[in-house]
């Protein structure tokens, strides 16, 4: 009996952390409020000096924002960068301070110190700190969930995402795959560089597809800041 509570606990334990979407061990945002024709394009693992930058550029010219959830190591290594999300008018997100696949298995006081750390580098480039955290794989365990609390900052996951950060994705598969659930309110998962900065995501060539996608939908990609407005 113990042992089957104690196997029913892992199993439960283990989709938790991998599925936030059951809100488990905390309550991540994975969209915002619909009515508004509002989304929130939001890109993880970099900056980059080369693919950061071509997303940049390809918005630059629309009326669409983002939010990038940076690495505190990168942010750290490419201070250039960061102040050019910031000027561009775009929202900056924390994604921890480096991309530890172990990070859900940290305890809670790691995971605030290294919430911090990465915080205090945008900081101290752009003169605003973060308030958003989407942690490495978008796992959340109770440690992650806590740690983020002691921080001061909101969970973020999403509600939509193209596998644009897996190698040899096409910008077409990118594409496809969003466009099914781009809707009002979503909050999509992109990525401005690889974790390794290997290889360039898919969602580089896809992103000006994405945005006429978003045109014709009547779509504007804001901000998480702008898009969770009214939801504090």
């Amino acid at each position: 009996m113990i042992g089957a509570l104690s196997l029913g606990w892992s199993v439960l334990a283990t989709t938790g952390v991998v599925l936030p979407s059951l809100e488990v061990f905390g309550r991540p945002v994975f969209r915002g409020p619909p009515g508004k024709a509002r989304v929130a394009l939001t890109f993880d693992d970099g900056p980059h000096p080369v693919t950061t930058r071509r997303i940049l550029e390809a918005l630059a010219a629309t009326r669409h924002r983002a939010t990038f959830f940076v690495l505190g190591e990168k942010a750290r290594r490419h201070a250039d960068v960061i102040r050019e999300i910031h000027a561009g008018g775009h929202t900056i997100g924390i994604h921890g301070d480096h991309h530890d696949r172990l990070h859900s298995f940290r305890l809670t006081n790691t995971v605030r110190d290294w919430i911090d750390r990465a915080r205090d580098s945008v900081e101290v480039t752009t003169g605003t700190r973060p308030q958003f955290f989407r942690p490495p794989l978008g796992h959340v365990s109770i440690t992650t969930a806590r740690g983020a609390q002691r921080a001061g900052v909101i969970l973020v996951g999403w509600s939509s995402r193209g596998y644009d950060g897996v190698p040899r994705r096409t910008p077409e598969a990118v594409v496809r795959r969003i466009g099914r659930t781009l809707t009002d309110g979503a909050i999509v998962m992109l990525h401005d560089a690889a974790e390794y900065d290997d290889f360039e995501p898919a969602s580089v060539r896809a992103l000006p597809r994405l945005l006429a996608l978003l045109e014709e939908r009547n779509l504007a990609s804001v901000g998480l800041d702008a898009l969770l407005a009214n939801e504090a």
